[in-house]
């Protein structure tokens, strides 16, 4: 009896115990439910002053407690928040005691209360931005799967600029926000960020449908955080990691799609010819049969044979392949306690639609964990693996070329009688006198393979000693191993037809880049109404790159694709190495007073190996403020109207090699090439924006801005006086100047929403004026990837970038007498022919009939005959749904800006351009095949006939899903399996209007939107595929 009376003693000693602590604590508890009653199942309740709360469990409910010492009768503010709803808060007087406050939300259409954690001090909601940052929600994205994040982004985000260079299968997006930062070809794409690693290397190897969001700093004013790799702004990629699941809950989805690609619009093709033709209605020739006779009046309107060898085909569509496109994509989800995971394995193929290839296959492994180490700390874990491999180079356009300019009357597949080799490579002389080889030759038997492994992998650990101050560590990897092989087998044919040594390249490119960041926060409410935030960082960077190439033009052995069979004495070997280390210090404060005036400043210092060993450091800063009228103004039909403006710097770091001298060898003999710049500094970039949210109606959100940048010390590289340098050549300098004014507009509207129906859409539009106020260096031509040397753009002072410069064709007499040297000229000499151009009339329809060069009254030869930059680019996303049926449609592009059609230009030299194919026009009309082929041809130098409006607008992305119902499931017996089923048709590139006579007016040469050259680059194709999705 005395045993059983001091247990129940000790017992009730105890529960005295715990009710005193309890009562000693301030406890408050409740439920979270939506407009409908229903529990919300995660939803985080917390005090942010106090960085004290938790998330609600089962049944939506709640409970936290704060430790009295800490509950002292202060009013706070208590808030309840959950993705894709309005957070709700309140101000409670915090007591020790319990009390009860239970939360209804609101569905946040908009999710303007969404927390941005990129460029700021601590995660901060979106209403309270006092710079712009576009985010990019996994809703968003999911409709209709990219091939990679940055593909993800276009049309979505106002001033941001994407295009596909080549259209290949594998090839990396380029992406330009705003306006550019520098005069070097390629140079603008942004800092890339994927769960705080930060990237260099491609991102056609991420996997887009493992992201839950994407946030876009456009400019200095907000990519200031980054310092001086951020000039160009910033994308940072958050993925998936199982944080908004249900507590207890394993989520398992299963996305499973396939269809084909193939080119849906093909450049115009002459179907006529200028040679006699024979009784029969084959080709003349002289009687050896080596020449085709030409037709005395040289207009290409003679047809080919309708049938036979000699039939007219269209070489392209003829050997064009609709190619594969297969999507299989798992995701696993887990939540529980104070564990959080997600994982996915993604596996796709890309066939693309040249012949004999297969394109690019990918496969993605990643995994994502956070777990809380009790109530003080916390870490994260992500890793990520991927291979990619293609059997074709991503950058290449010579299959597409050759295929493009191949002979029209003639079998590809047995090109010359006199061989039996299919495909092969040497065209006869009296059909392709300008071809470049059989291109199916090299496609079927020539071996290229790209293998590329990438690992990306962080990890964080987080410590909150107080609930005022948090302390975090963090690192990041991004590992690459590239390697690329191409086998010509011993034997291979030339163009020529003639059996070669053969040929193996192997080249190797290695990338270790790995960041280690230390934080600390604080976070304090100062005064009970302005909230303080404090954030002091050291970041460090390394970035190591190696590469090594082998080439042998000579095997001794055959069918052995290996080095050790090549010859010794023909191999030859490069490689190379890079070491870069940057360490940045910054520190970031915020205040928010009443949550209505919002005050941001940064600063932030830089030390760079790539900087010149006289200007090591630099300094960076931003100071941003925002003021949110409709806290103190209650406007009618407005719920928040916020006005800002930001000021802030960040920088362009040079080139590895950019501050050394350097030297070239050969034969045996150094030269010098390169100056160092020991005073070599970051191109720094001032931007200030000014912006105007409103959310109005409860049905629009809109914001307007206005962003002027200037990067003073842009990178050129300027000739050097031999006597005066020593005998260098040229010296890398912080010579030019470059500004950038872009207006921007983003609306956001759900137009209807019912249990039934709705309807919503968001358009983005932006405009960009871009300039070269300073340049320390002569003017210059310019040329582009994919221009052959036409220098076709032109770079000096007080010049816009993007102008386009070459021969002006004369089209009236008024523009001819502008020449002082024709002054005398007889208005009766000349006419304007059919196609708009003056020429002498003497020479009306010979072939000797020309257009005639502009000269102006200073006797200038060179004019601008063209400008990029288009008048204002858009977006304009629809999301409609009825009942289980979904429409998504995302239509984009741009209107005006020039593109200079080098394709068309290469066409008539070759006469196979549909312009000079005469058949449909009137007898008067038509003009001889030498005004085009020589006149306008023009040996290739740029002339204005090749500029064409570059317009247009595309139905980029299209989705029509039905999600099947749990009975529908129920009925055949699958609901206790599948929780939810998705069946959807989809499009990408689905059509294009433009008045653009080339494939595709989506061009950039380069990857950079200042150059829009069209240079035979491999198209963006059309894919249709129809996807089941599962919910398990």
């Amino acid at each position: 009896m005395k045993g059983v009376f001091a247990r129940v003693f000790a017992l009730a000693l105890l529960m005295g115990v715990s009710a005193e602590a309890f009562a000693q604590a301030a406890t408050i508890s409740g439920r979270v439910t939506n407009t409908e009653g229903q529990p919300i199942v995660g939803a985080n309740v917390l005090i942010p002053s106090l960085n004290a709360g938790t998330t609600s469990g089962a049944n939506g409910v709640y409970q936290f407690s704060v430790p009295e010492s800490q509950a002292n009768g202060q009013r706070v503010t208590l808030t309840a928040r959950f993705i894709g709803f309005t957070p709700v808060s309140r101000q409670i007087t915090l007591t020790t005691g319990a009390q009860t406050q239970n939360f209804e939300l609101k569905t946040d259409p908009f999710r303007l209360e969404e927390m941005v954690v990129t460029g700021v001090a601590d995660a901060t909601s979106t209403k309270k931005l006092a710079f712009s940052v576009s985010r990019i929600s996994e809703e968003q994205m999911k409709q209709v799967p990219a091939s990679s994040p940055i593909a993800a982004i276009a049309g979505k985000v106002a001033g941001a600029r994407i295009a596909v260079g080549t259209g290949n299968p594998g090839a990396a997006p380029s992406i330009r926000l705003r306006g550019s930062t520098n005069l070097t070809v390629g140079n603008n794409d942004p800092l890339i960020l994927v769960d705080g690693v930060i990237t260099k290397n491609s991102l056609a190897d991420i996997d887009a449908n493992d992201i839950e969001s994407v946030e876009v700093l456009k400019g200095a004013a907000a990519a200031s955080f980054y310092g001086s790799n951020a000039a160009n702004g910033v994308v940072a990629i958050t993925t998936k990691r199982g944080k908004n699941l249900q507590d207890n809950k394993i989520s398992f989805s299963s996305r499973s799609e396939y269809g084909q690609s193939g080119v849906y619009k093909f450049v115009p093709l002459s179907q006529h010819h200028n040679f006699q033709l024979n009784s029969d209605g084959s080709i003349k020739t002289n009687a050896a049969g080596t020449q085709r006779l030409l037709d005395p009046d040289g207009i290409a309107d003679n047809p080919y044979p309708s049938t036979g060898p000699d039939a007219w085909r269209n070489q392209l569509k003829s050997w064009l392949q609709d190619g594969n496109f297969y999507l299989q994509n798992f995701q696993l989800g887990l939540r529980r306690g104070s564990t959080n995971l997600n994982s996915s394995f993604t596996t796709d193929h890309n066939q693309g639609i040249l012949p004999f290839t297969s394109g690019q296959r990918r496969q993605n492994l990643r995994m994502n964990v956070d777990q809380a180490l009790g109530s003080k700390a916390d870490f994260s874990a992500s890793f990520t693996y991927g291979l990619n491999r293609n059997d074709y180079d991503p950058g290449s356009t010579d299959g597409w070329f050759a295929l493009l300019q191949a002979p029209p009357d003639l079998d590809l597949v047995h090109p010359n009688p006199a061989s039996d080799v299919e495909y092969y490579p040497l065209l006869p002389d009296l059909k392709a006198k300008n071809a470049r080889g059989n291109p199916l030759y090299g496609l079927r038997n020539s071996d290229y393979n790209l293998r590329r492994e990438r690992l990306l992998g962080s990890f964080s650990f987080r410590y909150r000693p107080f609930n005022w101050l948090n302390l975090d560590a963090n690192y990041g990897t991004d590992r690459l191993n590239q390697r690329d092989r191409l086998y010509n087998f011993r034997g291979y044919l030339n163009e020529g037809g003639l059996a070669g040594n053969g040929q193996l390249q192997e080249r190797t490119f290695n990338n270790v880049a790995e960041n280690l960041q230390f934080n600390a926060t604080t976070k304090k409410l100062l005064f009970n109404n302005l909230l303080s935030t404090t954030r002091v960082t050291y970041l460090l960077e390394n970035l190591d790159n190696t590469n090594f190439t082998a080439n042998s033009t000579k095997l001794n052995v055959t069918d052995v694709p290996d080095l050790a069979a090549a010859d010794p004495t023909q191999v030859a070997v490069n490689s190379g190495l890079d070491l870069q280390r940057t360490v940045n210090y910054f520190v970031s404060q915020s205040f928010d007073f009443k949550d209505r005036y919002i005050i941001d400043a940064l600063y932030r210092r830089d030390g760079s190996s790539l900087f010149g060993k006289d200007a090591r450091w630099q300094d960076f800063y931003r100071v941003a403020l925002a003021y949110r009228i409709s806290e103190d103004f209650k406007l009618p039909g407005v719920q928040d109207f916020k006005i800002r403006a930001a000021r802030g710097t960040a920088g362009l770091r040079p080139g590895f090699s950019d501050q050394y001298e350097t030297y070239s060898l050969a034969g045996g003999q150094i030269s010098k090439q390169q100056l160092g710049n020991t005073n070599l500094k970051p191109a720094i970039q001032t931007e200030n924006e000014y912006g105007i949210n409103i959310q109005f109606l409860d049905r629009f959100d809109l914001e307007l801005v206005k962003a002027d940048r200037v990067t003073k010390g842009a990178f050129l590289s300027i000739p050097l006086s031999l006597a005066a340098s020593g005998g260098f050549l040229n010296q890398v300098q912080n010579a030019a100047d470059v500004s950038a004014h872009t207006y921007e507009v983003s609306l956001q509207t759900r137009v209807v929403d019912t249990d039934a129906f709705s309807y919503s859409f968001s358009l983005t539009g932006d405009n960009t004026r871009q300039k070269i106020d300073r340049m320390d260096a002569a003017p210059f031509r310019r040329n582009a990837t994919g221009g052959q040397g036409q220098d076709v753009f032109y770079y000096k002072s007080g010049e816009k970038l993007g102008v386009i410069y070459g021969t002006k064709w004369v089209r009236s007499f008024e523009q001819l007498k502008e020449n002082p040297a024709n002054a005398s000229a007889n208005a009766a000499d000349y006419v304007v022919n059919s196609d708009g151009y003056l020429v002498r009339a003497a020479n009306l329809g010979k072939s000797t009939e020309a257009p005639i060069a502009y000269v102006n009254a200073n006797r200038e030869t060179q004019h601008v005959i063209g400008d990029v930059n288009p008048d204002f680019s858009f977006g304009f996303a629809n999301n409609l749904r009825y009942k289980s049926f979904t429409l998504y449609a995302l239509l984009d592009g741009v209107r005006g800006g020039d593109i200079y059609n080098f394709t068309k230009q290469w066409m008539y030299q070759d006469e196979r351009h549909g312009t000079q194919d005469q058949a449909g026009r009137p007898v008067a009309d038509r003009r001889p095949l030498a005004f085009y082929s020589a006149g306008l041809y023009n040996g290739l130098v740029a002339n204005d006939h090749f500029v064409e409006d570059g317009s247009y607008a595309r139905l980029r992305e299209l989705s029509v899903a039905y999600n099947v119902g749990q009975n529908t499931l129920a009925r055949f017996g699958l609901n206790r399996q599948i929780k939810g089923m998705k069946l959807a048709f989809i499009g990408r590139n689905v059509f294009t209007w433009t008045k653009y006579t080339g494939f595709d007016p989506e061009v950039t040469a380069g990857g950079d939107f200042n150059f829009r050259i069209d240079g035979f680059r491999y198209p963006n194709f059309r894919t249709f595929t129809g996807q089941v999705e599962l919910q398990f």
